[in-house]
């Protein structure tokens, strides 16, 4: 037999490393030239094997993606839909800070690229996310600002808002709105979403949507209303309401205040237009104590509506359709999970 010096060492290493009982020596014969051949490959292919193994690893970092596992939204989503606004908070850190005008004044100003904006001054305020609108003066421009928070949008977020100006899915209703007040609610708690159309001749379709949201920490909450013109400042019928929940302002649209043992209750009135030939749209919010669970919005026995609540939270916008009944008889009802009424409302 031909004795390779190489085969040979590599038999006694394996005799000292792995002490055996009686064996095969022709088996360990092919053991030691296996390995051989495996010291030669990696010699040769060593170049090969590095560009693999970094291949690997740049597969692996964080924000690439393998197969079907595209990466986290939520960690570039930040990065790409919104930049911090230099002084002023993050997220809802920035709602409910107590400003000056002229800084109210500025941050309006930047977002509407109109340094000459100048907001009417509120009672006890402005605040940061507060809705105002401009003193009546000659020359104006007419709008409404909700004072700016921390999270300007980039032109990538503003795109996709132009293309669907009004959504029907609750996490872009939340990202055009927070496009509204420059904070990113994109991770907040939807409570009630809503959204209804209407073809109008000559204008195509009319639509409008509100969501109701609450942030992670439970301590802002937003009524956010979205139609054609919201993002440019558009009049609205009820208008996007930021809420701080312990520190309720007189523009909260407080029912009853809260009490030791209840949250205040919410509600923004009765808002009905439309005629009985074309149909009615009332739009509202609010929220409710005393276990509500659904609120039926009701023309007659064949024009009605139900509304799921969560948590208390309700929204609508309605687009009746044509009917007999008069204005007059709308009513808003509110009943617990056993059809008991708990509140009259209209």
């Amino acid at each position: 037999m031909y004795n390779d010096p190489e085969v040979s060492a590599e038999l006694h290493r394996l005799a000292d490393a792995e002490p055996l009982a009686p064996f095969d020596t022709t088996a360990v014969l092919t053991r030691g030239q296996r390995g051989v051949r495996r010291r030669r490959y990696l010699t040769v292919g060593g170049s090969i094997a590095g560009v693999a193994a970094i291949a690997l690893a740049a597969t692996l970092l964080p924000g690439n993606s393998q197969a079907g596992e595209p990466p986290v939204a939520g960690e570039q989503k930040k990065e790409v839909w919104f930049e911090a606004v230099p002084g002023v908070p993050r997220g809802e850190a920035s709602v409910g800070q107590r400003l000056t005008a002229a800084e109210a004044n500025r941050r309006c100003g930047v977002k509407f690229n109109d340094p000459k904006i100048k907001l009417s001054t509120p009672y006890d305020g402005p605040f940061s996310g507060q809705a105002l609108t401009p003193k009546p003066e000659v020359g104006q421009r007419m709008l409404t600002c909700i004072v700016p928070g921390g999270d300007k949008p980039t032109q990538a977020l503003l795109d996709q808002v132009k293309k669907d100006g009004v959504p029907k899915d609750p996490a872009a209703q939340l990202r055009n709105c927070s496009v509204q007040a420059w904070v990113d609610m994109t991770g907040w708690s939807v409570k009630a979403t809503t959204r209804s159309s209407r073809i109008e001749k000559g204008y195509g379709e009319i639509a409008q949507a509100m969501v109701i949201a609450v942030s992670p920490s439970g301590r802002v909450a937003i009524a956010c209303e979205i139609g054609d013109r919201s993002i440019e400042g558009g009049h609205m019928r009820n208008g996007t309401t930021l809420l701080v929940l312990d520190k309720l302002r007189y523009d909260s649209n407080i029912l009853t205040p809260a009490t030791k043992t209840q949250p205040a209750q919410h509600w923004t009135g009765n808002n009905i237009g439309g005629n009985a030939e074309g149909g009615y749209d009332p739009v509202a919010w609010g929220r409710l104590n005393g276990g509500v669970t659904r609120i039926q919005l009701r023309m007659d026995d064949k024009t009605k509506l139900d509304i799921p609540v969560t948590d208390g939270w309700f929204a609508y916008c309605w687009e009746t359709g044509p009917t007999k009944a008069p204005m007059k008889s709308f009513t808003v009802t509110a009943y617990d999970k056993d059809g008991k009424v708990v509140k009259k409302l209209v």
